[in-house]
């Protein structure tokens, strides 16, 4: 059994690796200066119709959607939908993440597990990625000859992805997707998000 002080630990550590996911493609380790009309200059997004049932929300009080094909992260209090906001995600857009470094962001139902400042993206809150329906999908991959070997060893299904902020503010401002599969948004939105949601808030990634 793993200690309450273990566990702790664990998220602080992986918090910490949040850069394995994105921070390859950062240019800066300082924070670009805030553009009022950068941010001004992104329309607002709008969001599918909510979900008939948020069982996999297990009754929390917030639970988020990223619904990747639209770009957007929407917020909700229970079943009301309180904010939408634009995202860029994984470099290759389209289907599951897989193994580490195949630049997919993940698609399932996940939880937040730490949340802390980021010297890079203004804030990380890191998800539970690789969860279980994950670790099966990477052993299926890995059976089927799908994933890299790589010096003769195998990646494995990645581990620190998370939804954070952005050193790269031109790129989101324009939707370009550059993340190694987490979830950016701007900085401004991030950090209202961050405010908002607890650890342990659900997060459902849909296609």
């Amino acid at each position: 059994m793993t200690s309450r002080g273990g566990i702790g630990a664990i998220v602080i550590g992986a918090c910490a690796l949040g850069a394995a996911a994105c921070g390859m493609f950062s240019r800066s380790s300082k924070l670009p200066t805030y553009d009022p009309t950068l941010y001004a200059s992104v329309a607002t997004p709008e969001p599918s119709p909510s979900p008939a049932a948020f069982s996999w929300a297990n009754d929390a009080e917030y639970a988020i959607i990223v619904r990747k094909h639209e770009h957007t992260l929407t917020l909700y209090r229970g079943t009301e939908q309180l904010k939408v906001y634009p995202i860029v995600i994984g470099i290759a857009p389209s289907g599951p993440k897989t193994y580490r470094g195949d630049l997919r962001t993940p698609e399932g139902v996940y939880r937040i597990l730490g949340k802390r400042v980021h010297e890079r993206w203004s804030r990380f809150m890191l998800l539970s990625y690789p969860n279980d329906v994950d670790r099966h999908r990477y052993a299926m991959a890995l059976s089927d000859g799908r994933v890299p070997i790589i010096d003769g060893v195998a990646p494995g299904p990645g581990y620190a992805v998370g939804i954070h902020g952005t050193d790269r503010m031109d790129a989101n401002v324009r939707g370009v997707d550059w993340t190694w599969g987490c979830v950016s948004l701007l900085n401004q939105h991030v950090e209202e998000l961050y405010d908002t949601v607890p650890v342990g808030t659900p997060v459902l990634i849909e296609e």
